[in-house]
């Protein structure tokens, strides 16, 4: 039995992840999951320790109202939205929300009770991240090579 391929799929190099100082390789990535974990080190930093705020502390009173959005709003951010940019596989295309605007009198009450209900739906924070080759890069093995693409969807 021939060998196991790749399918045609796009295949990313073994990474390699380099001491800042020395520029030895301290770690390779071979499988899909060491990549991952790579890819996620480099993208996802840990948080630098800051400090804790106080615990009592007063902050100052508002400087200003929130209104909840109009139509007015949501029909300019509609006119704003680029039609040719990607959104999630399972979302409605960009395109197709700037050509209905037909619908906004349906989409002022649903962003509305998002503010009103406090809740946010789940699938509307779910998001899809691609990661591409940066252009001009002759050596692909190193994390910082690649960029994070992230698709959400329409509503988010």
């Amino acid at each position: 039995m021939a060998p196991g391929t790749d399918s045609g799929q796009a295949h990313i190099p073994n990474l390699v992840q380099q001491d800042p100082i020395t520029k030895r390789v301290s770690a390779t990535a071979c499988t899909n999951e060491e990549k991952s974990e790579m890819f996620y080190k480099a993208f996802f930093p840990p948080d630098s320790a800051a400090a804790a705020p106080p615990l009592h502390i007063e902050y100052p009173e508002a400087a200003w109202q929130f209104d909840n959005f109009s139509n007015k709003q949501i029909d300019h951010a509609i006119g704003h939205i680029n039609p040719t940019k990607s959104t999630r596989p399972d979302s409605i295309p960009n395109v197709v929300i700037k050509e209905c605007r037909s619908l906004l009198p349906f989409l002022g009450p649903l962003f509305r009770a998002t503010i009103t209900l406090r809740y946010y739906p789940a699938e509307w924070a779910h998001t899809e991240t691609l990661i591409l080759r940066k252009p001009g890069k002759t050596d692909y093995s190193s994390p910082s090579s690649w960029c994070p693409v992230v698709l959400s969807g329409w509503l988010a």
